[in-house]
């Protein structure tokens, strides 16, 4: 799930909803999500927020949060933010022999110019362990999200894989991404790199180096 959203939109909703049949509390903050070094940091803002940022959901209940923009400056390339959705423990102290988690949520936010350009990936393969280390350098304006990515041989045969959501590679950003190799095997040479986005497959090639 994700909200990406086109200036000039400024505001959206974000549903949650309580399954259980206690009452529980909720809390919503809103970080801004850059990469750094090839690694995602999260900072406090106060450009978007969360309207409530507290909330409390009845048994089977659900409730609206509105997720709104209040920054004045425009959106001048695609801004990343996370909203992060926690399920607060009940208060005072647990009973004796029981622990409290605190069940947490991650939501992707996206703002972005009503035109702006795509994701620019470029890619670089080095062994890492039992697999490999994908490193994804994106130039372009817009994030990529990366998903079931596998590395193969030029004559098609799979020698890494990684199921699922691997992760997302900011515009301007750079960020890496450990593929298990299958079987135990590696190859070097040229790869053929495939992998499923929010725009469709994804094929490169992309030279080993390194090890």
């Amino acid at each position: 799930m994700l909200l990406d959203l086109k200036a000039p939109t400024a505001a959206s909703s974000l549903r949650i909803w309580n399954d259980a049949k206690k009452p529980i509390n909720v809390q919503v903050r809103i970080f801004r999500w850059t990469q750094q070094n090839g690694q995602d940091v999260y900072t406090a803002t106060q450009d978007v927020v969360a309207s409530p940022p507290m909330t409390q959901l009845k048994g089977g209940a659900e409730n609206l949060i509105r997720i709104v923009r209040l920054s004045k400056g425009p959106v001048r390339g695609e801004e990343s933010y996370r909203v992060i959705v926690d399920e607060l423990p009940p208060a005072g102290k647990p009973q004796s022999g029981t622990v409290n988690l605190v069940v947490r949520h991650s939501i992707p936010v996206f703002f972005a110019p009503a035109a702006t350009n795509g994701a620019e990936p470029a890619w670089k393969i080095t062994p890492q362990g039992n697999g490999y280390r994908v490193s994804v350098s994106n130039t372009g304006d817009r994030r990529i999200r990366l998903a079931n990515l596998m590395l193969a041989t030029g004559n098609g045969q799979a020698i890494a894989r990684q199921q699922g959501l691997v992760g997302y590679v900011l515009g301007g950003s750079a960020a890496s991404f450990v593929v298990p190799a299958m079987g135990g095997k590696k190859g070097g040479g040229t790869l053929n790199i495939s992998a499923d986005s929010e725009g469709g497959p994804v094929n490169a090639t992309a030279r080993v180096s390194g090890g």
